[in-house]
């Protein structure tokens, strides 16, 4: 997997742009010698609406099919535009293998010959559709029936800046699925290296709220929010204890 931040000289200048942008809110003037300043106010008020007329625009590269579903169910604050299997030939396509069988040669080895196998498959109807159309498009049609979930391909993807820390909120977290988590994992490497001032901010959501929204699922890192509430009654109960003793 390869991920490429497209716009790094945008994203750079995000906080300044949305300043510009939410100064119209707040009546208010651009600072020459801090002009990130209410872009960083807004984004710790949680007043996001400046900032979504920029985007965070990655270019992501062989990676599984089924990884594209993942990232493209994060529709909101987001724009996607995914390489058309109809109009790029697949032959001798790259594929990934579900690491859970690598350590069983005999399935490893039958899922590999099954990939051969739908090479040879691709490439027969391309050629049969191809000599019967003349249409290269027509064959690569025909010819993606046969192609697997585990298909490499590569896809653009852009968010805003509340979209991206929402995206890094719910998927660096160990719920979710592996290939999902490393995609959003070289993502938040490569914003950092740029605007290292969301740090703080791209992160689990457990981290950000001290509870485990995923329940009974999560990893056991932090409390259930069930659990998280009852430590606060009992603080409570301390609290209060303490001061009709005093």
């Amino acid at each position: 997997m390869k991920v490429t931040l497209l716009n790094p000289e945008q994203v750079k200048d995000l906080f300044k742009n949305w300043s510009i942008t939410s100064s119209v809110c707040y009546g208010s003037t651009i600072n020459p010698d801090n002009p990130e300043a209410i872009g960083k106010h807004c984004m710790k008020s949680g007043h996001f609406s400046g900032s979504r007329g920029d985007y965070i625009k990655f270019r992501v590269d062989d990676v599984p099919r089924f990884e594209v579903d993942q990232a493209v169910r994060h529709e909101i604050g987001v724009f996607k535009n995914v390489a058309s299997f109809r109009y790029i030939s697949k032959n001798d396509f790259r594929y990934s293998a579900p690491v859970e069988i690598f350590d069983n040669q005999e399935l490893f080895n039958r899922y590999n010959e099954h990939m051969d196998d739908t090479m040879e498959l691709y490439s027969d109807i391309q050629d049969y559709v191809y000599k019967k159309t003349g249409s290269h498009e027509r064959s690569n049609e025909s010819a993606r029936y046969v192609l697997t979930m585990s298909t490499h391909t590569s896809f653009v993807i852009g968010y805003t800046i509340e979209a991206f820390i929402h995206l890094c909120n719910s998927r660096l977290c160990v719920c979710a699925e592996d290939i999902i988590r490393e995609m959003t994992t070289l993502m938040k490497q490569e914003v950092l290296k740029v605007l290292p001032e969301l740090e703080s901010e791209l992160v689990p959501n457990c981290v950000k709220l001290m509870y485990c929204p995923e329940g009974k699922s999560g990893c056991g890192t932090y409390p259930t929010k069930a659990q998280a509430q009852e430590y606060i009654k009992l603080g409570k109960k301390v609290i209060e204890k303490e001061t009709n003793n005093a």
